[in-house]
């Protein structure tokens, strides 16, 4: 008869273990139907994450931090400007009230 080493036998039990426990773990996978692309959007997650955080549950940093790891996935259009202010639709008024008259007469003139 074939005598194998004890050492041998216990990393054929392991992997047999092993490879039982993966088979069993796919069988149940399969069986449920579930994957993991099953969980929730990014956009969905950002969502609720927003509303803790409107609510107090999140600091600015944490919001911050998973706006950051869901990017990737959320694409550029799902995120707001990197400045956190928006533009403005049109340029501030003068302040000095001259309505964007532009005084010359401190400009070298050229002669001509």
């Amino acid at each position: 008869m074939l005598t194998i080493p004890p050492m041998a036998q216990a990393a054929l039990l392991f992997a047999l273990i092993l490879a039982l426990a993966a088979g069993a773990f796919w069988l149940v996978r399969s069986w449920t139907g579930r994957d993991a692309e099953d969980g929730p959007e990014a956009s969905e997650l950002l969502t609720k994450f927003r509303e803790v955080h409107s609510r107090g549950g999140l600091s600015d940093d944490e919001f911050r931090t998973i706006k950051t790891k869901l990017a990737p996935e959320l694409g550029a259009e799902g995120l707001p400007e990197k400045s956190g202010t928006p533009t403005p639709a049109e340029p501030d008024p003068p302040l000095d009230g001259d309505h964007g008259h532009v005084d010359h007469e401190d400009e070298p003139r050229d002669g001509r």
